[in-house]
C-alpha cells in the first residue's frame, strides 16, 4: 500500500532530492539500447526511404540518443549526492531535455513513417514507441515533469496521425495508443510515489539510526562515521570539544528523571545555538556531548568558554530550578589521530578543567 499522502516536489528533503537525481540517471544503459536500436530504421530510411524528411528525422532520433547518452555520462563525471539542490534541478533540467528530446524526435520520425505507409517500417516505429513510453517509466517518472512528457509524447503524436488515415485497423491502433497514455501516466504516478515513499521511509530509519532520541542530537555512532570521514580525507582546522555536564546527577537526585530529561534538552539547545549552522552537535552519553567545530584554536577555545558559561546559568523546569554546569576539553583533530585517541586527550583536558574550577571554588 503506497502512501496517499506523498509531499509536494517542491517540499521534498534535499537529499531525497538528491537520490532521485541519481537514480533517473540510472537509466544511460537503456540509452545506450537505444541508439542501436536506432540505427537500423536509420540505415534503412537513408537507404529505401524517398523522403528527405524522414531521413533527416531518423539521424535525429541517433542524434537525440547520443545527446542523451552524453547528459547521462557527464552527470557520472560531474554529478554527486552531495551537491546542492539547485545544482540537482539542474541535472534533471539537462535530463529532461535530453530525454524530451529523445521523445519529440521519435515522434516526428513515427509521423512520417505512418503518413509514408510503409508497413514494415510503420510496425516497428509503432512497437517501438509503446517500449519507449513504458521503458522509461522507473527513471523518468521520478521526476514528473520530467516524465509526463517523456512517455506520453511517443505515444500521442502516432495516435493523433493514425486518426488522419481513416480506416478502422488505424483507428484501432489509435485507440489503443490513447489508453496506452492513461497507462503510462498512472503508472509514473505510482512509481513516483512509491520511489518517494521508499526513500522517506529509508530517510527516517537512517535518522533513527543516528540520532539520539531524547535531544535529537547526532548520537555516538554518527560522531564516529563522521570524524572517520575526516581523517580519511585528512581535514585541517577541525576541533573536538568534550562537554561533561556538572552536578546533573543532583539534578535527577533531587527534582526527578523528568526534570533531568529537560535538563538535557535545554543543554543540548544551548551548546547548539552556540556552536552555530556549522558544527556538528552529538550526544554521546548519559550527560556527555561532542562539538565537532571547524577553525582555528582561538574559535575553538572562545566556543568552549560561552558554551561553559551558558550551561552554568540556571535552567527552569517545572519541578524547580536546576544549576548545572559544563567542564570542556578541547583538541585538535590531527591527520595521523584515531577517535580513541582524540576523545582521550579531551576527557584529559575536560577533566584537568574540571579539576581546576573545584580548585578555584
Amino acid at each position: 500500500m503506497t502512501r496517499t499522502n506523498i509531499p509536494a516536489y517542491r517540499d521534498l528533503p534535499d537529499d531525497v532530492v538528491a537520490d532521485l537525481t541519481a537514480r533517473m540517471y540510472e537509466s544511460r544503459t537503456g540509452v545506450r539500447w537505444m541508439v542501436l536500436i536506432a540505427v537500423a530504421p536509420t540505415v534503412a530510411a537513408v537507404h529505401q526511404s524517398p523522403s528527405r524528411a524522414l531521413i533527416l528525422s531518423a539521424i535525429a532520433v541517433w542524434l537525440a540518443c547520443i545527446v542523451r547518452i552524453a547528459v547521462a555520462e557527464t552527470y557520472e563525471w560531474l554529478g554527486d549526492r552531495s551537491q546542492s539542490r539547485p545544482n540537482q534541478i539542474r541535472w534533471q533540467t539537462a535530463y529532461g531535455i535530453g530525454g524530451i528530446g529523445l521523445s519529440v524526435a521519435f515522434a516526428a520520425f513515427t509521423a512520417l513513417v505512418i503518413l509514408g505507409g510503409d508497413s514494415p517500417m510503420l510496425n516497428w516505429a509503432l512497437a517501438t514507441a509503446v517500449g519507449m513510453a513504458y521503458g522509461p517509466i522507473p527513471y523518468v517518472a521520478l521526476q514528473p515533469k520530467v516524465g509526463y512528457p517523456q512517455t506520453t509524447i511517443p505515444l500521442a503524436v502516432p495516435a493523433i496521425f493514425l486518426t488522419t488515415l481513416n480506416d478502422t485497423t488505424s483507428t484501432y491502433l489509435a485507440v489503443s495508443m490513447i489508453v496506452g497514455i492513461v497507462s503510462v501516466l498512472g503508472h509514473c504516478r505510482l512509481q513516483y510515489a512509491r520511489a518517494v515513499e521508499a526513500l522517506l521511509d529509508r530517510r527516517s530509519v537512517d535518522r533513527l539510526a543516528t540520532t539520539d532520541p531524547l535531544t535529537g542530537l547526532w548520537n555516538r555512532r554518527q560522531l564516529e562515521a563522521v570524524v572517520r570521514q575526516a581523517l580519511q580525507e585528512k581535514l585541517d582546522g577541525l576541533h573536538w570539544l568534550g562537554i561533561d555536564l556538572d552536578r546533573f546527577k543532583s539534578v535527577n537526585d533531587t527534582l526527578g528523571h523528568e526534570s533531568g530529561d529537560l535538563v538535557l534538552r535545554a543543554a543540548a539547545q544551548r551548546i547548539t545555538v552556540i556552536a552555530g549552522d556549522d558544527a556538528f552537535v552529538a550526544r554521546v552519553g548519559g550527560d556527555e556531548f561532542v562539538v565537532l567545530l571547524s577553525g582555528d584554536r582561538h574559535r575553538a577555545r572562545m566556543v568552549s568558554e560561552r558554551i561553559s558559561d551558558a550551561l552554568g546559568t540556571s535552567i527552569t523546569v517545572p519541578q524547580g530550578t536546576a544549576r548545572i554546569g559544563a567542564s570542556v576539553g578541547v583538541t585538535a583533530i590531527c591527520p595521523h589521530d584515531t577517535i580513541d585517541g582524540i576523545a582521550r586527550r579531551a576527557d584529559e583536558r575536560m577533566y584537568a578543567h574540571k579539576a581546576g574550577m573545584r580548585a578555584a571554588a
